[in-house]
């Protein structure tokens, strides 16, 4: 997993977190029977803070962890994260 990380490019575009946890939930979570016996987990890897749909960050958080008992496992992987942000 480290060298797949490791591989991933840095393109210094928008960082669009609501998107990609909307992805995460909707094409992994939802579309795909879960086992009970697992728990669910999305690791979400970020550059900084998000750019695109910051309004609509919470309540996809919200929808993500609290109505679908999913956790969010945050990992920032360069200098500009913000620790600001808490989801």
């Amino acid at each position: 997993m480290l060298a797949a990380v490791d591989s991933i490019e840095h393109h210094k575009e928008k960082t669009n977190t609501t998107g990609g946890l909307r992805v995460a939930r909707m094409e992994v979570f939802e579309r795909n029977e879960q086992r009970p016996d697992v728990h669910r987990i999305i690791v979400l890897i970020t550059d900084g803070e998000p750019t695109e749909d910051v309004h609509l960050l919470r309540g996809e958080v919200d929808r993500i962890r609290d109505t679908m008992d999913i956790r969010i496992l945050g990992l920032g992987v360069t200098e500009k994260v913000s620790i600001r942000l808490s989801i």
